[in-house]
């Protein structure tokens, strides 16, 4: 992760600990990345099923890492999140936060929205992402991370998905914000 982080210009001093109840990062506390140890049998799941769940949500521990990191990083510097091209493309951060846990919406999402077969959910990178802007921005860092920003690699993940072209607006915006990023 911190090689990843540091390909993009990105040295921000950030610590991962272990957690009994779940994956997450506290914005009064954002340096403080905490991994559920349940992740790590996401880890061993079969390639084929990790690259299914892409676009439902982070499986493996490497996954749920890029993901936190977005939140981290954007907790330790928010500035973006107020500008208009983040909210064009990512949502207002500041609305109500209803997340029930990842499971749980994307429960949801399949129960009443017919999952990925619903036409609005090729507009955001996986079904996690279309709880709140926060979590559709750090699964579009998630993604950026993963493809190290290179525009060839973003492209060929927005088209072995199938989804929106602004899909791909959205990681590339992540991937240019990381590679902009500067430390508080």
């Amino acid at each position: 992760m911190r090689a990843e982080l540091a390909a993009f210009g990105v040295h921000t001093d950030l610590r991962f600990v272990w957690s009994v109840d779940g994956s997450g990062v506290e914005d009064d506390a954002p340096r403080v990345v905490h991994l559920h140890r349940g992740v790590l049998a996401g880890t061993r799941a079969p390639a084929r099923v990790r690259e299914l769940a892409e676009r439902v949500v982070a499986l493996d521990m490497i996954s749920v890492i890029r993901h936190e990191v977005g939140h981290a990083l954007l907790f330790l510097d928010p500035r973006a999140a107020a500008t208009p091209g983040f909210r064009a493309l990512f949502g207002d951060v500041t609305k109500r936060y209803r997340v029930s846990g990842s499971l749980g919406e994307v429960s949801k999402r399949f129960r009443h929205h017919r999952g990925l077969a619903n036409p609005r959910y090729r507009r955001v990178v996986s079904l996690y992402a279309a709880s709140h802007p926060h979590e559709a921005f750090a699964e579009a860092v998630r993604v950026a991370l993963a493809t190290g920003g290179d525009a060839g690699r973003i492209a060929g993940w927005t088209a072995a998905h199938g989804v929106d072209p602004v899909v791909g607006a959205q990681i590339r915006y992540a991937a240019d914000w990381l590679a902009g990023y500067r430390a508080r």
